[in-house]
């Protein structure tokens, strides 16, 4: 009897701790200011010029920076507008939820952003071609974490 009383009293607080947890995160993307799409392309933008400045490119790799800075553009335009439609998406909701007609438009989705990764991959292939390895670590730091990790760990 002392152990069920335990297991149930251990439950009950995990179950509580979770509750907490989840409204927690809850309140805190509720708090979160939400970004505008042209303050999303102005952070892409920014990411963009700041990979520049870390690849310090020589002359005739800077030939190929345009074209891989315009599609980095592109790709960041796309990606806020995906999202500013997907938060007017949910707040059109109003409780009501197709679980099929959410799949389909995951599906949908995820087809948009594999098309635009890429399109990006291919304005980046000039560039990347004329990389030398160091650069192309930094190139390959900036593209999947944003530049801000520690570089002697990858």
């Amino acid at each position: 009897m002392r152990k069920a009383i335990i297991i149930f009293m251990s439950a009950a607080l995990l179950t509580g701790a979770t509750a907490l947890t989840s409204s927690a995160v809850a309140r805190d993307r509720s708090e979160r200011t939400k970004l505008s799409a042209n303050q999303m392309a102005d952070r892409a933008d920014a990411r963009t010029a700041k990979m520049k400045v870390d690849l310090n490119l020589t002359a005739d790799q800077e030939k190929n920076w345009s074209g891989f800075a315009s599609a980095m553009e592109d790709f960041g335009k796309k990606q806020g507008d995906r999202r500013i439609a997907m938060r007017g998406a949910r707040a059109q909701l109003q409780g009501k939820f197709d679980v099929l007609d959410e799949m389909r438009k995951s599906a949908d989705a995820q087809i948009e952003r594999s098309n635009d990764r890429k399109k990006l991959a291919d304005a980046a292939q000039p560039l990347y071609t004329s990389l030398n390895d160091e650069q192309k670590q930094r190139f390959a730091e900036s593209m999947i974490f944003g530049g801000d990790q520690d570089r002697e760990t990858y």
